[in-house]
């Protein structure tokens, strides 16, 4: 993506290449990221990842917002009755307009294919929705995310359908429960938006619930 091509929308995140990138286009989009698409796009995804997370218990202890963007899982969670979250993006213009939100008790700036400088075992849950997707990341950082997870914690973590085919996150799944980091997973397929065409993967959201052994 070169420096003529900012202008903000779904097809330019998809086709990021770098953090830099990442970081140039959420920096032009934060503004108007809930206007332009949130809400022109009657995004739901948010929402089932918020559902995902709360239907078996509500977290006891802190959860961890990744890729939390504006905030609008954030407040998904809020609305269920979680008390104490953090949020983690790459943008600190996200963040800025996250943080209107009166919702997070902190905001942490950070690449998770880095790492985030949390200390291990620090969260009661993790949710994500609209950060492991085309341009993004890959299945590897989930292991971040895992590592900040309690032992017994609860993740939901929303993929992309056809990035989820694409890169293999259900092979890493299976070796992550081999290696004894994570319980059997549960795998749910929702829309991302309201008008989502089932039949086409890059609308639709594979969420994967499972514990953190």
């Amino acid at each position: 993506m070169g420096d003529d091509e900012i202008t903000p929308s779904l097809e330019a995140a998809y086709a990021v290449e770098t953090p830099d990138e990442n970081r140039r286009l959420y920096a032009e989009w934060a503004s108007s990221y809930e206007e332009t698409f949130v809400a022109a796009k009657e995004y739901r995804y948010h929402l089932h990842v918020a559902d995902t997370l709360v239907a078996h218990v509500r977290p006891a202890g802190p959860t961890l917002d990744v890729g939390c963007g504006t905030g609008v899982v954030g407040v998904a969670l809020r609305e269920r009755g979680v008390s104490e979250i953090d949020g983690v993006d790459i943008s600190p213009e996200m963040l800025e307009q996250a943080a209107k939100k009166g919702v997070y008790r902190q905001l942490i700036e950070a690449d998770l294919t880095i790492g985030m400088g949390v200390a291990d075992d620090t969260y009661a849950a993790v949710a994500s929705a609209g950060t492991f997707t085309h341009g993004h990341l890959p299945p590897e950082p989930i292991r971040e995310l895992i590592r900040v997870t309690m032992p017994g914690g609860r993740c939901a973590i929303g993929v992309n359908a056809s990035h989820f085919e694409d890169l293999g996150f259900a092979a890493w799944l299976e070796a992550a429960v081999d290696e004894g980091l994570i319980g059997p997973y549960e795998l749910t397929r929702r829309k991302v938006y309201e008008g989502s065409d089932p039949s086409t993967p890059d609308d639709m959201s594979d969420i994967v619930g499972f514990s953190v052994r």
